[in-house]
């Protein structure tokens, strides 16, 4: 294989990296501020997605506008899931949210079916087919719009995490809630707006990511590489959900290119057992020391 190819294979591995990046930081924000895991995370993904299409099919809004919506129809799911569900099991065990989670993302992969299809759809795309030559390396449009805007949503969060009172909130809840109670933060104002934050990260992941497959109910399994991506950076770190999800996008890409094709989609597990069995706190993530 040329370099410019292999260029290639990189730099489309990287942006696909950003999509699971987005993902695992999703996932990271929710637990960070309730100590959960929201397994439901990929199929709130897929029905944003699914929102936008219909505003831009069905409405006739402009590309940029019906994505807003989509991303919007995340936030709202989110906080709706919050209150009416979660806020519900405040008192459950961590176990008993995760099992609950995991049949909401169920229960909305059935109804994405019923009210729109299980068939792939075709979406639109904001950036163009023709490819972008860096002298012999041609680059897709598409990868560059995806690690471009994931580049932004990234440095909008931390600006979010260091110079607003909601950031700060959110950190000192992460850190101690009991602590953060006496302070006067209200954790479940946080606990809300940790999810609706959630949901718009992986809401703009979403229509991100639909254009480079096909629109679908099982657009949702890519939480599955997410969370990977998380293990891999160290669950709990937000720098390194970033970096494990880059790593794992280029390893996914470059994986078929020196082993079998069909070791692709195994992957994600390989390296998940792996990072485990090599360094089970993540590469960024911290042991933590609990006193009896």
């Amino acid at each position: 294989m040329t370099g410019a190819a292999l260029a290639h294979v990189v730099v489309s591995g990287l942006a696909t990296g950003c999509i699971y990046a987005l993902v695992a930081l999703s996932l990271v924000i929710v637990y960070n501020a309730t100590r959960t895991l929201n397994f439901a995370q990929g199929e709130m993904l897929m029905v944003s997605a699914f929102v936008a299409w219909s505003a831009q099919r069905a409405a006739g809004l402009p590309l940029l506008l019906a994505f807003a919506c989509g991303v919007a129809a995340g936030g709202v799911l989110a906080y709706v899931v919050e209150r009416v569900v979660i806020r519900r099991a405040v008192s459950a065990t961590h176990w008993d949210v995760l099992i609950i989670t995991l049949g909401l993302s169920l229960m909305l992969r059935a109804g994405a079916g019923m009210v729109w299809t299980n068939d792939e759809l075709p979406f639109p795309s904001l950036f163009s087919n023709r490819p972008v030559s860096f002298g012999p390396v041609k680059i897709a449009p598409v990868s560059l719009g995806i690690i471009g805007a994931s580049l932004v949503l990234m440095l909008a969060l931390v600006m979010l995490f260091r110079a607003t009172r909601f950031g700060r909130a959110m950190r000192a809840v992460a850190q101690n809630q009991n602590a953060a109670r006496l302070m006067g933060i209200s954790v479940e104002r946080v606990y809300s707006g940790a999810w609706v934050l959630a949901a718009v990260v992986g809401a703009v992941g979403g229509v991100l990511f639909a254009p480079v497959t096909f629109l679908s109910t099982k657009m949702g399994l890519i939480a599955i590489n997410g969370f990977t991506a998380a293990v891999l950076g160290g669950f709990g770190s937000m720098p390194g959900a970033v970096v494990g999800g880059m790593l794992l996008g280029v390893i996914e890409n470059l994986a078929p290119l020196y082993l079998p094709t069909g070791i692709r989609y195994s992957v994600p597990f390989l390296v998940m057992i792996a990072i485990l069995l090599a360094r089970p706190r993540g590469l960024f993530g911290r042991v933590e020391r609990r006193k009896v």
